[in-house]
């Protein structure tokens, strides 16, 4: 009877202490702020931070911006569609590791592209600016897209308006 009655105490405790664990940390995915570019303010938000940009420049990075994004999306394209092909090889009842290999060196060959493609393009801005401008542009955070934050319930990642350039990615 005693060990009965101290069997209910404990699964008592643990339910309670459990559960007001899960209620602390809220509903998981909220709105917080990110750390990657905002794209969210429309072309008037890029490099926000770099100071002084005339017109011009602005309209120069813009172009530079749009050819950046024409060479680089049917790379990220072929990427993901790799990344796909290696999660099929990768669950496969018998994978072969040959095939992953490959797949695992074709996808980190787009990456040595792509990340070749952003260093051209940033050198590209980079000789658009004074000298001020540059240290703003060297010095803004790298992301993509909304950056993942905090979310305003518990302490899970929300989707936020990031910060920093756009022109990163």
């Amino acid at each position: 009877m005693k060990t009965t009655k101290l069997l209910v105490a404990l699964v008592a405790l643990l339910t309670i202490g459990t559960s007001n664990g899960f209620a602390q940390r809220g509903m998981g995915r909220g709105m917080g702020e990110g750390y990657g570019p905002n794209q969210t303010e429309g072309k008037a938000s890029y490099c926000h931070k770099i100071p002084n940009l005339t017109e011009e420049q602005k309209t120069q990075i813009e172009a530079l911006r749009v050819k950046h994004m024409k060479s680089t999306t049917d790379l990220k394209n072929q990427m993901n569609e790799k990344r796909a092909r290696l999660k099929t090889l990768e669950s496969a009842e018998n994978p072969n590791l040959g095939d992953i290999n490959k797949t695992i060196d074709e996808i980190t060959a787009i990456k040595a592209t792509l990340m070749k493609n952003r260093a051209a393009h940033r050198a590209e801005i980079s000789k658009l600016l004074t000298e001020e401008q540059r240290v703003y542009f060297n010095s803004s955070p790298r992301g993509k897209g909304n950056g993942e934050g905090r979310g305003h319930r518990g302490n899970r990642n929300g989707k936020g308006g990031g910060k920093g350039c756009y022109m990163m990615n």
